[in-house]
């Protein structure tokens, strides 16, 4: 072979091994570096001299100077490689940094929200008396921050302590939708007086209200099916303890309410008394061989009243109302507050006609009142129901069904209006 061409071979290798080890890789500048003394071997075998000698010592210089750069650019580039890992892991540790922060924001501003609905709840409750003025305070609390929609509230009766539904919805059927299923639960061992989680086809949380180890009321509410049940059994827990106070005051107020005998917003005689009323009046017409005309009157709309202009404007209308049913009726005739914005007026021996133009002139002296709320001037209106002993009924609960048949019929009528149960 021609030696030339193991010459030209050997002086190219070392630029081979530079682009071999160019830009990482020192093993491949080492063997190329190899196979250019291996080259120049073979060209020292084939034409000996000076001139071949410097050729392997070019060839040998190059190769260590291939070989070191390599070397050199793979600890530059492992450093850089490194500081990239490095960079990348602090970008994805603050990534992760500022994702809890941003949860644990949320999470604060969510207990913020909820501590001042709660606040909000609680000082709200402290301002009413009666169950009807905390029916719709708690029924937006329970939705809005407890996030249940099925659920049942029981708080006990004024007058004999039985536990009654406060109010219930969309707990139908199942555990916690009577008082009476709770019972039974609790006949199988567990204990009222502490919270359960039940497993009953979708959970139910069975979570009784205490203040000062005496149940104040109970909350039985199946647990939303896209939520956490042991999360949500704590919001309900503290939830709770946090009205129970309130819930208390207003307990011990209908109980001195029911030992009272005149209602304090109104100034007209509470149920109770009526309930006393009807049956002296049904003994006394049982007797002496009379009668006697029964009025319901509810005022119209009062719900979008209260949630318009607000409670305190509906105590106003309330209050109003029993001074103008005072007024409109003899010293004999009774007047009491029948239950939230219902009345009922008891007229012994009275004649059909002459109650026909009674209730007219208690209707129309209630469409005739103003009130002012601001700027704005309201009306309020009422609807009667009518109905008379021995005529309607034999007993007290069969005159007051009856003349709640004729109000409810004088709703649906229109409103504003009297319908004797005779006419229906």
């Amino acid at each position: 072979m021609n030696p030339a061409l193991w010459l030209a071979a050997a002086a190219v290798v070392p630029l081979a091994a530079l682009f071999a080890g160019a830009p990482r890789y020192p093993d491949r500048a080492l063997a190329a570096a190899a196979v250019g003394v291996a080259v120049w071997f073979m060209a020292v075998a084939m034409a000996p001299g000076w001139s071949t000698f410097t050729l392997g010592a070019w060839v040998l210089a190059c190769g260590a100077v291939a070989w070191d750069l390599a070397r050199r650019s793979e600890a530059d580039g492992m450093r850089l490689d490194s500081e990239v890992a490095s960079r990348r892991k602090k970008r994805e540790d603050l990534a992760e940094q500022l994702r809890r922060l941003r949860e644990e924001t949320q999470r604060w501003e969510e207990e913020q929200q909820r501590s001042l609905a709660v606040y909000g709840l609680v000082k709200g409750l402290s301002e009413v008396l009666d169950w009807d003025a905390v029916r719709p305070r708690l029924e937006a609390a329970l939705e809005q921050h407890l996030r249940i929609e099925e659920y049942a509230f029981y708080v006990p009766e004024p007058e004999s302590g039985r536990m009654i539904p406060l109010m219930r919805k969309r707990l139908s059927s199942g555990l916690g939708s009577s008082w009476e299923s709770l019972e039974m639960f609790w006949k199988k061992g567990r204990d009222r007086m502490n919270p359960h989680l039940v497993e009953d086809g979708q959970k139910l949380m069975a979570v009784p209200i205490l203040h000062s180890q005496e149940m104040t009321g109970y909350l039985a509410a199946r647990v939303p099916r896209s939520a956490d049940a042991a999360q949500s059994m704590e919001k309900a827990v503290e939830f709770v303890s946090e009205i129970a106070f309130a819930l208390r005051r207003v307990r011990l107020f209908q109980e001195v309410e029911v030992l009272s005998e005149i209602d304090g917003l109104t100034g007209v005689y509470r149920r109770h008394k009526l309930d006393e009323k009807l049956r002296e009046e049904t003994a006394r017409a049982k007797v002496f061989r009379t009668g006697y005309c029964l009025m319901l009157l509810d005022i119209d709309h009062f719900k979008r009243l209260n949630d318009t202009y607000g409670h305190i404007f509906g105590d106003i209308v309330l209050k109003r109302l029993g001074e103008v049913l005072k007024n409109a009726v003899y010293e004999t005739d009774f007047v009491a507050r029948y239950g939230g914005e219902e009345f009922a007026i008891l007229l012994p021996r009275a004649e059909a006609e002459g109650v026909m133009r009674k209730a007219e002139q208690v209707r129309s002296r209630v469409e005739a009142e103003t009130f002012t709320q601001a700027m704005e001037t309201v009306r309020a209106t009422i609807s009667i129901g009518i109905a008379h002993f021995p005529r309607d009924g034999a007993t007290p609960d069969e005159i007051v069904r009856r003349a709640d048949q004729a109000l409810y019929a004088a709703k649906l009528r229109g409103r504003n209006r009297v319908v004797d149960v005779a006419q229906t």
